[in-house]
């Protein structure tokens, strides 16, 4: 799972890494402007913690800030110091996919449909140390994301959304 704040303009504010196996939360990580370099951020997570596919609520954001900050390929690993991306499922994707007739596709709206304020609220407790506990928020993004990716597990085989 990983999610960005910020702009081309302004640059990555924050970003968060949530990894997990099973639907089952492993670690979360935090970057904020202020932690030194994102690249070398980045690189040091990567080596610690393979990546076998990414999860975006809306990719095209997550892929454009990789893109603008680090070499951009077809798959995530480190191979010889080069760094790949991908492959990618984009929760946007599938749920515009399964519930056309919604009328909003934000987190926030999404959430607000299928998922508990308990559920959000005790996650984001226990694992936003560094920052908020609010939207636009990178690692409440990507819990909330997440929780929205683990309620489909049985409702669709979620392989079929990987690119």
């Amino acid at each position: 799972m990983i999610d960005f704040e910020g702009s081309r303009k302004t640059g990555i504010q924050q970003a968060s890494v949530l990894s997990f196996r099973n639907f089952d939360i492993i670690d979360a990580h935090e970057f904020l402007k202020d932690d030194g370099s994102f690249n070398d951020w980045m690189i040091k997570l990567l080596s610690k913690n393979p990546i076998d596919f990414w999860v975006s609520h809306n990719i095209t954001v997550e892929k454009n800030f990789l893109t603008s900050q680090m070499p951009y390929f077809i798959s995530s690993y480190l191979n010889n110091d080069n760094l790949t991306w991908g492959p990618w499922i984009d929760t946007l994707e599938i749920y515009k996919c399964l519930y056309p007739n919604l009328s909003e596709y934000s987190l926030n709206k999404l959430s607000a449909n299928f998922l508990s304020k308990e559920e959000i609220n005790s996650l984001s407790e226990a694992y936003c140390k560094r920052t908020k506990t609010t939207f636009h928020q990178s690692l409440f993004d990507c819990l909330v994301t997440f929780k929205l990716f683990e309620r489909l597990k049985n409702k669709v085989d979620l392989a079929f959304f990987l690119k």
